[in-house]
């Protein structure tokens, strides 16, 4: 079986606060994007699961953690899931706020309760999925979406609009601890995310670009001040909003003009590791890998 793990970005990230158990509640506006890993699952010979990629895993990485989450799940029930062996090809970069991790975690979540007719809905695979990552209920969910909580409370936005933005990753990442330890050191205000929800489903762009935020921008451009000078090239090439999405550091540049985005594409494929006009919105689980620029 071939499954597609698509990667996310925010339109909005606010920290609300944090909790007695030291995680943060967060509210926050995440979108899929054309981007996406390529997972192939088969059944395995033996009694132990095999995963490879093209690129190094950790040994704790996502996909164990899901298995072992499936599995925990499946024993209560008296069920028992079978090895399987998993081959990654990997698309969307680490440390880069694109949830590439919590995507391919997903993915296999989800093939699993069908392969292994395990019988979740999608609400009791977020349960699990939150077990695994903050952002696998959301990558799960794979569309335009309101996300609450520690990432556990998904509120589907009513909206199919569609539209292109640039990905651009510098060579460093940026620590999701780390972010949010620098970001206790200056909070800034809450913010209005309902206006971002309000300018999905009118399409307004003007309001988008205008109430979009991250509150871990600042802390993170601290950690790594290669984040801002990033900024300033986007900004000078005419993109007319940039911001980072999740902890980081990808940055993503916005533009209604899609010849804006393409050749600030070409300039930037030059100094940066990672560069790419994907498509943000609600149908990428069927599409294709965006137009690559890296």
């Amino acid at each position: 079986m071939k499954i597609y793990a698509n990667a996310k970005v925010n339109l909005a990230l606010d920290v609300v606060r944090q909790r007695a158990d030291g995680y943060h509640e967060l509210d926050m506006v995440m979108a899929p994007v054309s981007l996406r890993d390529t997972l192939e699952i088969t059944p395995s010979s033996t009694s132990t699961d095999h995963i490879t990629c093209d690129s190094p895993l950790p040994a704790d990485n996502t996909l164990t953690r899901a298995l072992e989450v499936l599995r925990d799940y499946a024993a209560a029930q008296g069920k028992t899931i079978g090895a399987y062996d998993i081959h990654v090809t990997k698309r969307i970069p680490e440390q880069a706020g694109l949830a590439g991790g919590s995507a391919d975690a997903a993915a296999l979540m989800k093939a699993l309760n069908r392969l292994e007719h395990l019988g979740l809905s999608e609400s009791a695979l977020y349960a699990l999925g939150a077990r695994v990552g903050a952002d696998v209920p959301f990558c799960i969910a794979g569309r335009t979406s309101r996300v609450q909580g520690i990432g556990e409370i998904i509120h589907p936005i009513d909206t199919d609009w569609e539209f292109d933005l640039l990905l651009v990753k510098p060579e460093a990442g940026v620590s999701t601890p780390a972010a949010f330890e620098k970001w206790h050191e200056s909070r800034t205000e809450m913010h209005d995310i309902d206006m971002v929800e309000e300018a999905l489903v009118s399409r307004n762009e003007e309001l988008l670009l205008s109430t979009m935020v991250n509150s871990l921008e600042p802390a993170a451009m601290a950690l790594v001040p290669e984040l801002e000078s990033l900024r300033e090239e986007m900004t000078e090439l005419g993109l007319v909003r940039v911001m980072m999405t999740g902890s980081g550091s990808a940055m993503m540049g916005f533009s209604v003009d899609q010849e804006v985005l393409e050749n600030a594409a070409l300039v930037l494929k030059h100094r940066h590791p990672f560069v790419q006009v994907v498509t943000a919105g609600s149908s990428h689980g069927t599409r294709g890998s965006g137009r690559s620029r890296s």
